[in-house]
């Protein structure tokens, strides 16, 4: 199972909408997931303990764990760009 944590800056509303959308996403595709929300300052705690972060605004840290802006799931640009980065991180 491939571990997600989608975090924002409260781990609360913006966390939620992204989460869903790539919920949504990854239904469709055959790969068996969870998704954990959070918030922006936790990502240092939990560097490691997931396959992947994805966040609501640009990351500057190096994590261990690989980064992807889940900003176009907000606006509704480039989210194939988005998806297809997911994907590489997921897909085995």
């Amino acid at each position: 199972m491939k571990k997600i944590l989608v975090a924002c800056g409260t781990g609360m509303a913006t966390s939620t909408m992204i989460a869903e959308k790539v919920g949504e996403f990854l239904d469709g595709m055959s790969i068996d997931y969870s998704i954990t929300q959070g918030r922006l300052d936790e990502l240092a705690f939990n560097d490691g303990k997931f396959d992947l972060f994805i966040t609501s605004m640009k990351v500057e840290n190096d994590y261990e764990t690989p980064v992807v802006s889940g900003t176009a799931f907000l606006i509704g640009m480039n989210e194939d760009k988005t998806k297809q980065e997911i994907l590489k991180y997921l897909q085995d």
